[in-house]
């Protein structure tokens, strides 16, 4: 028996199938604007942002819909002071519909929906709000009806010493402390066809602050440049036989000034081809090998799963190898077309 060429592919980084279906729309609706920030201690706008997806008609099926948010610009002040965007998150908080007795019904709730809490910011790049729903778009009726699923996310500006850098001034130099957050919401349909993008902008005016700055704690993490890209690359009939393994020497970089984990999940539910070919997440295995932490084996998935715990680091960078790997004999490798499959997984690094 002989296989061709399969790969899978992956990618280390942050990241609906429907006929066209009029009077689709995704609005932007109640948001707050506008969040003044006191005390070193942060603040939250409860509700900030109600987000809706609309449609009328009889018949709307899209599965494994996608929500992003990102900025379309840094977050600047007039005296063109950077704000840092991963201080901003957003927070799931609950769903509604527009009409008690219409559409989505049931209504699916945030965790069936299956979003992830808190999503922080992360430059230019797009996160995802909902990476890849459990809950379809669905509606099925003779008659036509309203469908209008709502999203409500609080707003997130997390606490710190940072903030005395960015708070008003008035003497010995003048600092205005407003920073205009430019956003810009997208839904996808599981195709990554556009359901939707609304851009809004969002106020954050950080006030002479009150209290003592607090110490800082510091992480960071850091996947290498050759790690970002991992390639299991299947060429010939002992690598399904035997199982497939690669190893990014030192592709996990980490630092921490107390005792911190790592997690892992994926952006996306599947192993996917350009060709709409799919795999399951589990037909590999991660796991890191270094010279302190406590280290898991896990196989991939959408759910965020640690795979290392450590104490502090002194904040000196400490490195792992990333291995990647399938097992012997899976026979859900033997019983797919030869394809590029790919998925996103995003890993993090937190206090514990």
């Amino acid at each position: 028996m002989s296989k061709g060429l399969l790969y899978i592919v992956v990618v280390t980084v942050c990241w609906l199938m429907v006929s066209h279906l009029p009077a689709q729309e995704f609005l932007l609706n109640g948001s707050h604007n506008y969040l003044n920030v006191n005390t070193y201690d942060g603040a939250t706008d409860l509700d900030a942002y109600n987000l809706k997806i609309v449609y009328r008609g009889k018949n709307l099926d899209i599965p494994n819909w996608r929500l992003s948010v990102k900025l379309r610009g840094p977050i600047l002040s007039s005296e063109g002071i950077e704000f840092p965007s991963r201080k901003i998150s957003f927070i799931p908080v609950r769903t509604e519909k527009g009409n008690p007795d219409g559409e989505p019904n049931p209504l699916p709730s945030v965790f069936q929906i299956g979003m992830p809490s808190p999503v922080a910011l992360d430059g230019l790049s797009e996160v995802y709000l909902v990476p890849a729903s459990n809950a379809p778009l669905y509606l099925s009726s003779v008659n036509e009806r309203s469908y209008d699923l709502r999203m409500i996310f609080n707003l997130t500006v997390a606490g710190g010493s940072y903030l005395s850098d960015l708070q008003t001034l008035w003497w010995p130099i003048r600092r205005d402390g407003v920073y205009t957050v430019p956003l810009r919401f997208t839904a996808y349909r599981g195709d990554n066809s556009i359901i939707g993008v609304f851009d809004h902008d969002y106020i954050i005016n950080i006030h002479p602050l009150s209290g003592t700055p607090p110490e800082e704690n510091q992480y960071t993490i850091r996947v290498s440049t050759e790690a970002s890209n991992g390639l299991l690359e299947f060429n010939t009939m002992a690598d399904y036989i035997n199982g497939k393994s690669v190893t990014y020497t030192n592709g996990l970089s980490v630092s921490a000034t107390t005792a911190y984990q790592v997690t892992v999940r994926s952006v996306t539910s599947s192993f996917s081809s350009a060709a709409g070919n799919t795999l399951p997440l589990d037909v590999v295995r991660l796991q890191l090998n270094g010279d302190s932490g406590t280290r898991y084996i896990r196989p991939l998935s959408t759910a965020t799963q640690t795979i290392l715990e450590g104490a502090s680091t002194g904040g000196n960078a400490v490195n792992f190898d990333i291995i990647y790997s399938t097992e012997a004999n899976d026979s859900r490798l033997f019983n797919i077309s030869p394809d590029q499959y790919e998925t996103s997984l995003m890993y993090e690094i937190s206090p514990r």
